[in-house]
Formats: C-alpha cells, sequence, structure tokens
C-alpha cells in the first residue's frame, strides 16, 4: 500500500519524532507555517496510519490518561512504583 505523504524536509513533509517499544512511529506533519502548528501522525506497527489534530504534548497527554482512541497503538497503563 502506497502512503501518499512525504518526509521532510518536502513541503508538509513527515519528521519523526518518537517510537514506541513495539515499532509504532510518532511523526510530526510539517504543514503550516511553523512548529505550533504542527500535528501528529502516527505509523502503526501494524501498517495503519492516522492523524492526530493536535501537538505532540497533547498527543502524550490524551495517550496516557486515555483519552485518546488508541486504534491500532498498544494500551497505555501507567503506574507508580515505590523503591
Amino acid at each position: 500500500m502506497s502512503v501518499p505523504l512525504h518526509p521532510f524536509p518536502a513541503p508538509g513533509g513527515l519528521l519523526p519524532w518518537a517510537t514506541s517499544n513495539q515499532g509504532d512511529y510518532f511523526l510530526w506533519n510539517t504543514t503550516g507555517p511553523g512548529p505550533d502548528d504542527w500535528t501528529v501522525t502516527v505509523a502503526s506497527r501494524n501498517g495503519g496510519w492516522w492523524h492526530y489534530t493536535g501537538g505532540a504534548v497533547q498527543f502524550l497527554a490524551d495517550l496516557i490518561s486515555g483519552a485518546l482512541e488508541l486504534w491500532e497503538l498498544p494500551s497505555v497503563r501507567p503506574r507508580v512504583e515505590a523503591f
């Protein structure tokens, strides 16, 4: 399957900023006048792609809080451990 997206520095290109332990990629979609306008694109290890309409910090907050629909991402269950 061909994905009609291009890597950065192409205009509107995708710029990777993180990966998961399971092989998912998190990228900035660089469409917009500057980094404050960039949104998140997720490339799942299973070949699925989807776009999150917010920025990276909000994406991570929603992912950890459980507010984000995970689509093909593994669930995140944060836990606090005493040392």
